[in-house]
């Protein structure tokens, strides 16, 4: 296994910005809870939401969030260690702005 990657995956459990198909262990019938509400529950804003499929580490999402703030951004990848990266970097990212730097 890579390094610290056992630390990752358990830190991806605290992260916010972060759904895994693990949290959501729906029966049949069921939906996922924010489909069709992610602009009202999740980003609380009516802004167009662009979807990167195999975001990897988020790079590129990244990104374009920063230089399209009147959109709302979803990245997407299989791997949870990649994932962590991504993450890691847009909570970074969300304090720095929230502390006006």
């Amino acid at each position: 296994m890579g390094k610290n990657k056992l630390e990752r995956f358990a830190e991806n459990e605290t992260f916010e910005n972060l759904f895994q198909h693990t949290d959501y262990r729906l029966r049949e019938g069921e939906i996922f809870p924010l489909k069709g509400h992610w602009c009202s529950d999740y980003f609380k804003n009516g802004n167009p939401i662009t979807v990167e499929l195999g975001c990897g580490k988020g790079e590129y999402t990244l990104g374009l969030a920063e230089r399209f703030p009147d959109r709302n951004f979803i990245g997407i990848d299989r791997k949870g260690a990649r994932l962590w990266r991504g993450c890691k970097n847009a909570t970074l990212n969300q304090q720095k702005i929230a502390a006006g730097k």
